[in-house]
């Protein structure tokens, strides 16, 4: 069971926040210079618990986690390629989820993640360009250090062992769920291998349901106020 991408940017499950139409404007969404210029553009705030101090989230930040978690599974043409609307609009659902689940496995103490893992995940990350200078030029051009992008990776390995701790093995599919999934889909007495795949899509999907539940919970105990074009329907 892939349960990294339910909490992942190519976003297989649907957001547990309300729709973007929905988020009220709390704070101004653009930072300004003395000169009247926009020096930089707030797309959200995040007060977890609601009693706590703002977190604003900017573009700038959101353009860079998302480039990062697409190329770190596999969307290299996402490193140049220009961030449309839909998808700034997912990558904020991703990155509110991953905010409000590192403050869960920080208030639960839970470990961070080994140096040795995270040393990896960087070399990994590295391997989805084509060479050194390719990658190099990613780093300037987001303006990002490599201690930089080795702390976003950390999170969102964290994140994703938090979401293994939570849902993981309670996932799993016996073989009555087995069985009814195979009879519903008129293939009863299926083989061992129709079996195993079957068992694993039960679990996929028994995995997301709690995913969305886990995210919708955690939703609903912060207050979160997204701003600006993001915050409004398309077509308003």
């Amino acid at each position: 069971m892939v349960l990294a991408s339910a909490l992942a940017l190519a976003l297989a499950v649907p957001s547990a926040a309300p729709a973007p139409g929905d988020a009220r404007p709390a704070a101004p969404a653009a930072a300004e210079d003395g000169a009247g210029r926009v020096v930089e553009e707030i797309v959200a705030v995040v007060r977890n618990p609601p009693s706590a101090p703002p977190r604003v989230v900017t573009l700038t930040k959101l353009a860079e986690e998302a480039r990062i978690v697409l190329v770190s599974r596999g969307a290299t043409e996402a490193a140049t390629a220009p961030l449309d609307r839909a998808a700034l609009r997912a990558a904020l659902e991703w990155l509110l989820d991953q905010i409000l689940v590192a403050d869960e496995a920080a208030k639960l103490r839970l470990d961070e993640v080994e140096r040795d893992a995270v040393v990896a995940e960087v070399r990994r990350f590295r391997t989805r360009f084509s060479g050194p200078a390719a990658y190099e030029r990613f780093l300037a051009r987001n303006e990002l250090s490599e201690e930089e992008l080795a702390a976003t990776l950390a999170r969102t390995l964290k994140v994703e062992r938090y979401v293994q701790s939570r849902v993981g093995r309670s996932a799993r599919a016996g073989d009555d769920e087995v069985d009814r999934w195979l009879r519903e889909r008129g293939a009863a007495g299926a083989g061992a291998a129709v079996r195993e795949a079957a068992r694993a899509q039960v679990a996929e999907e028994r995995g997301r349901s709690q995913v969305r539940e886990l995210l919708s919970d955690l939703r609903s105990r912060a207050d979160i106020r997204v701003i600006g074009e993001l915050g409004q329907r398309d077509g308003a």
